[in-house]
This record gives structure tokens, sequence and C-alpha cells, in this order.
């Protein structure tokens, strides 16, 4: 990803208290966002609409985001398509429950081993839906690139203006 990009006007709520309270520079990287659909939509949204919301600039080649490509099953995969025709799997995905969690591994942007990624989708007593997001299984082989993951507020941000307007 690129570098943080925040400022008053970001409404994503950063909650890396797990981090922040323990130290651990492997606790996992997690994030909220309310957004005004049901379930279902946002989930949607997320799954089906990434390459709408995800930032065009953030490519694992730098030459530009043709499309993302998502097999919606566990065992499906998360391919970037660039401009020039390449491509590049991010991931594999690990759960697909519509309206509930999706969830897959991520490794475009880091060596070592893969982390996961891990969106749950729950209803808000006045109606929407909390989307979190906690990016996890940092360790060792992984650990250098947990800096380059600061920019989920901004693209949660990005993703809640997409599913709030399809």
């Amino acid at each position: 990803m690129g570098d943080s990009i925040m400022d008053e006007h970001d409404t994503a709520q950063a909650d890396d208290t797990a981090l922040a309270e323990s130290g651990d520079a492997s606790a996992p990287i997690t994030h909220e966002v309310e957004v005004a659909v049901s379930r279902t939509r946002a989930w949607d949204a997320y799954v089906h609409g990434l390459e709408e919301w995800w930032h065009p600039g953030w490519t694992a080649f730098g030459t530009g985001l043709d499309r993302i490509e998502v097999e919606p099953h566990a065992g499906g995969r998360i391919i970037e398509h660039g401009r020039d025709g390449e491509q590049r799997e991010w991931g594999e995905v690990l759960e697909a429950e519509p309206g509930e969690r999706f969830a897959h591994t991520l490794h475009p942007s880091h060596e070592g081993d893969p982390t996961v990624v891990t969106v749950d989708f729950d209803d808000l007593p006045h109606g929407g839906t909390r989307v979190r997001l906690t990016h996890g299984g940092w360790n060792e082989s992984n650990l250098a690139g947990r800096a380059k993951h600061t920019d989920w507020p901004m693209l949660l941000e990005r993703y809640r203006a997409h599913a709030q307007h399809v």
C-alpha cells in the first residue's frame, strides 16, 4: 500500500489497540467502519466491488491497475490484472460467507509468509453494518512489511463510499 493518507475528514475508526496496549509488533491490525447498508450489500460491495474501491495506484507491479479478480469461495484466488497485461495473485480466499465474513491471505506487498485479512460484517442497532477488518498473521518472516499496511483507514473510507453508492 502507499503512505498513510488521513486527515480530519476521514471517519474510519482505527482500533489498532492490540499493538498500542501490548507493544507487540506482530499484533493484528484492526479497523472498523460503519456503512449505511445491509450486511449482504456491504459484503457484496467489499468482495465484488474490490476493484472499484481499491486505490488504483497501489498495485503489485506499479504499472497501474486494470482490474482485480475475486473468486468468492474458499480456495478461490484474488488476482491483480495490471494495465500492462501482467497478473499477480494477491492471495487465496479462506472463508466466504455472504453477509457474514470474508477472509483471505495477502501477499502482494511484503516478503515472507502470507498474512491473513478477515472482514466481519455485523448489524448495527440503528441500522446499517459495522465492518471490522483484522489484518493478522504477522511473524518474523513478514514483520518488516507490516508498516506498509497503515492505509487501511483510507481504503475503508473508499470502500464505505462505494458501498453506500452502488
